[in-house]
């Protein structure tokens, strides 16, 4: 399950330290602890494939009149 990181979550789960995640970040978890983390409002469900990257608008791109 993909989540994207809303606020630094602390402390333990299932033996493993949530300080390594960080906000911001997207990350690929294990249904359990993703659903925790989205629970206590550490995270949200991510639901784009991947990041967006910005498109450059150049001049061939542009609607002809």
């Amino acid at each position: 399950m993909r989540i994207r990181i809303t606020r630094q979550p602390i402390g333990m789960v299932q033996g493993m330290s949530l300080n390594y995640y960080r906000t911001g970040e997207v990350y690929e978890l294990p249904p359990s602890l993703a659903e925790y983390l989205v629970m206590e409002r550490y995270a949200i469900v991510e639901m784009r494939d991947r990041e967006r990257k910005p498109i450059a608008i150049t001049e061939e791109r542009r609607r002809q009149p």
